[in-house]
């Protein structure tokens, strides 16, 4: 039978309509529901707790009982212009699922914070006495939450040793400044005895006498040796900084990691070109697969747009629809609609394995053509230093041999030089000095061009030292974000408990005022915490204060509270859960079943606590608690629902 009684809706609120087939006790029913609160009336064994199941199931909570003597059930809701289902059959003795789109896919916030039916894990660890943290904690993915403090902790580490090595080079500036105002120094030392020694140079040059024979003679290879000298000084400057080239060559070669490993690159490409194939394979069998299903779903889902030439005309498919029998646009032969939906089924499991396959082979090939890029970059990497090392080897050399074939010359030049002025009878001493003067030419010039180099390597250090402190306020600030954001995970537990805790011992005591529990003074959570803080465990222990009639507090055992009690306390730890874990941004519901233990007054402060935070709250009560609510709330009454 249908009921359709129901409170003209709000029109301010939403508007939800409902229709239930063969669930629990009831064979069809239809009704709708506004925002606020809707009581659902009737005597016991009136299908209210079936209805209120059924309500739930659609909504994303525990699946509710299908009819003893049914073999299918379904729940359909409309709210506003969305719709939702909930289709359930019978399968090897249990209840399953066959299709679903319900309200919300957080199925344990459903069970526990929504559905406070008498089965709700709350309320039944309430009257059992059990520890609560475990069932209130259970929305909080701990998991995922250690995941991410990792994740921090080895950013916030890397952060850390970021500013531990610009710490170290801002230690380094002053050492680096010294260093090139020494070097400075030198220079200018350097310069001045190079002006010096110039100066006595051109001295004894003036007191040579330029017209003599002899001298004419000298001068011209005094100047090839000078130039020699210069010329020697150049290369072996070159080769001291060639050699210094080689040794970083070589060091950057043996830093370079070899890490193929006997991979080889060529193998590895042709793995990924199978991979390649196999991921187009797979993606052709979903292409064949994938308009077949999507056609017998049509065939299935849309009842009215199947030709009638692939229906059947007999009165017992129409009385069962998963019986009916439809014309194959495969292969033509007559088949049952259910074995139809089971194909579709197997096809689009089929799909759904494939569709996995491919992401896998995917990923797969992402990682190898990473991994051959990484290869083939060190490999030529590789090569490259491998041609430096030898071009500048080759270089080395060929500096060497002008080297020593420029050192013969000079040997040369100076023994014709010798050779002259002793012919001439020329004072070799002052030759001598001469020649000792040019060389200590040659030295300052070639120490002041190695001071230069030196001095150009501390300024690029210092800059480059400048540039990395720059960056030093943004580290700086990213480090502080990440241990701001990774002591928010840290806490993030602590914090939801310690929320429970106070929402719970709040509202608590607001619930005991507006139910009057005269007898009872105080009801509060106590959190107990044990172990270190990353792997601490916490249990949430209830605690009584009562009062004598003549008024005197004592402290009594949760054992001594009635049934309707520990209700009471199961229906507001539930809520304070609700509130704490923000059910009501996804669920907008609360059910609340099995109150048939308080009277109509406490039943309604109930309700206001409830009605505060969830846009639809819907309960069921007894007639005679529904007459004395009249006119405060919708009601709907189950009297034409059938019989449990």
């Amino acid at each position: 039978m249908t009921n359709t009684t129901a409170s003209t809706p709000d029109s301010t609120g939403r508007q939800l309509n409902l229709e239930i087939k063969n669930i629990g006790g009831v064979s069809h029913a239809q009704f709708s529901l506004s925002s606020g609160v809707t009581l659902f009336s009737g005597e016991n064994a009136s299908n209210k707790s079936s209805t209120l199941r059924a309500l739930a199931g659609v909504l994303g909570g525990p699946l509710p009982p299908l009819k003893s003597d049914a073999d299918t059930g379904s729940v359909r809701m409309n709210v506003g212009d969305d719709k939702y289902y909930l289709d359930l059959t019978r399968k090897d003795g249990k209840v399953v699922v066959s299709e679903s789109r319900v309200y919300s896919g957080k199925g344990d916030l459903c069970e526990l914070f929504m559905a406070l039916t008498e089965i709700n894990p709350i309320r039944q660890a309430v009257l059992a006495g059990d520890d609560l943290s475990e069932l209130l904690m259970q929305p909080i993915d701990t998991d995922e939450i250690e995941a991410e403090i990792r994740h921090l902790t080895e950013e916030k580490e890397s952060l850390d040793d970021r500013l531990d090595d610009l710490d170290k080079m801002e230690n380094r500036v002053p050492g680096l400044l010294a260093r090139r105002d020494s070097i400075q120094k030198e220079i200018e030392d350097v310069s001045d005895s190079l002006e010096e020694t110039r100066t006595e140079i051109e001295e004894f040059e003036s007191e040579i006498d330029q017209t003599d024979e002899d001298t004419v003679a000298i001068s011209p290879k005094r100047n090839k040796r000078r130039e020699i000298k210069r010329r020697i000084r150049k290369n072996e400057s070159a080769v001291e900084s060639l050699t210094e080239q080689l040794k970083r060559t070589e060091e950057k070669l043996d830093s370079i990691e070899v890490t193929e490993n006997g991979v080889d690159i060529d193998e590895l490409g042709e793995e990924i070109e199978r991979l390649h194939h196999q991921k187009q394979q797979l993606t052709s069998t979903i292409n064949t697969l994938s308009p077949i299903a999507e056609m017998n779903s049509q065939i299935l889902n849309e009842e009215d747009d199947v030709p009638a030439a692939m229906k059947s005309d007999d009165i017992v498919s129409e009385l069962d629809p998963a019986s009916q029998s439809v014309t194959c646009w495969t292969c033509g032969s007559s088949v049952e609609r259910a074995q139809i939906a089971d194909q579709v089924e197997t096809v689009q499991e089929i799909m759904r394995e494939k569709r996995s396959e491919r992401d896998a082979l995917t990923e797969r090939i992402q990682k190898k053509t990473t991994r051959k890029q990484e290869l083939e970059s060190e490999r030529t990497e590789r090569e490259d230093l491998r041609k430096q090392r030898a071009d500048v080897s080759t270089e080395i050399e060929t500096r060497r041999e002008t080297l020593s074939e420029l050192r013969q010359h000079r040997r040369t030049l100076e023994d014709e030089i010798s050779e002259l002025l002793e012919q001439h009878g020329k004072e070799t001493d002052r030759e001598a000095r001469l020649s000792e003067l040019y060389d200590e030419i040659s030295d300052l010039e070639y120490e002041r061009g190695q001071l230069s180099n030196d001095l150009e390597r501390v300024e690029e250090e210092i800059s480059e030292i400048k540039t990395a402190l720059s960056t030093r306020e943004t580290v700086e600030n990213d480090r502080k974000s990440v241990a701001e954001e990774l002591r928010e995970q840290r806490e993030r537990i602590d914090q939801t408990e310690q929320e429970l805790v106070s929402t719970f011992n709040e509202m608590m005591q607001r619930v005991l005022d507006r139910l009057e529990y005269n007898a009872i003074e105080r009801i509060w959570i106590e959190r107990r915490s044990s172990g270190t803080r990353m792997s601490a465990e916490s249990e949430f222990e209830l605690h009584l204060v009562r009062t004598t009639d003549e008024g005197r507090a004592y402290k009594d055992t949760v054992d001594s509270l009635s049934k309707s009690e520990r209700e009471v306390i199961g229906l507001v730890v539930a809520l304070a859960g609700y509130l704490v874990h923000d059910v009501g941004e996804h669920i907008p519901f609360v059910i609340v079943d099995a109150i048939e233990m308080f009277d109509a007054d406490r039943i309604q402060g109930l309700l206001e606590h409830f009605n505060q935070h969830a846009e639809f709250v819907i309960t069921a009560v007894l007639p005679e608690e529904q007459n004395e609510l009249d006119g405060l709330y919708d009601s709907i009454s189950t009297a034409a629902l059938g019989a449990d």
